[in-house]
């Protein structure tokens, strides 16, 4: 039978980046997760370079090589590859930010190859029952203001779970799961649009108070790393 290498790194299960780094780990890559108060493991990318590393990569889109238009049990859960585009999963992320106190940096990139920044200094989320709402205290950045990403207190959608505040159902409309409003200031999670084609969509990956409503981003990641790193 044909061997496969397996990293040590993969081998060794922590509970987020940042104890993977403190553990000596200080090289970026996948890691193995395991998910608070389970026997269940999850892989992720760890930044170890940005800011001093040792941030758990969330969300991760560059290429348009995944679908985003999932279901409420797959934004649950997780889907896509660390290794390239993924979302880590609503109740790890749940899971993690109610152990304790986590920020949130989102890093966002246009076609120009302009960049921009928000920092949250504390990031939770609800848990499934409280449908993953999102709460967000603190805002420093380059890309807007604190409620950028959306108002704190929205419930998460998608598109076989309407939680947002329009008749239209924005998931369905704006495509991908998100904490939508009536349908609010982003969506990183929409549509995937190349160059050429990202401009005037209304359903593409949006963050309205760095580039507007209609253009589509290309490339975005989504980070937590615990206050007291």
């Amino acid at each position: 039978p044909r061997s496969t290498f397996v990293a040590k790194e993969e081998q060794i299960a922590f509970k987020d980046c940042t104890e993977a780094y403190k553990s000596g780990f200080t090289a970026s890559g996948i890691y193995t997760l395991t998910i608070p108060n389970t026997t269940d493991q999850a892989k992720t990318y760890c930044d170890m370079k940005t800011d001093g590393g040792g941030w758990t990569i969330i969300q991760k889109r560059f290429d348009g090589s995944v679908d985003f238009h999932r279901t409420w049990k797959e934004y649950k859960k997780g889907f896509g590859d660390p290794t390239g585009e993924y979302w880590l999963g609503n109740e790890l992320v749940s899971q993690l930010t109610n152990l304790q106190k986590y920020i949130l940096k989102i890093q966002l990139r246009d076609w120009e190859g302009n960049q921009a920044f928000s920092l949250y200094e504390h990031f939770y989320l609800g848990n499934e029952a409280q449908k993953y709402r999102i709460n967000l205290k603190g805002y420093t950045g380059t890309a807007g203001k604190i409620n950028s990403i959306s108002q704190p207190g929205n419930d998460f959608s998608t598109k076989d779970a309407d939680n947002d505040k329009c008749i239209c159902k924005c998931s369905q409309m704006a495509t991908g799961g998100w904490w939508f409003d009536a349908c609010g200031p982003s969506n990183l999670n929409g549509m995937y649009y190349s160059l050429g084609q990202n401009t005037n969509k209304f359903n593409g990956i949006k963050w309205y108070y760095w580039k507007g409503s209609g253009y589509s981003l290309k490339a975005t990641t989504m980070m937590i790393r615990p206050v007291d790193f």
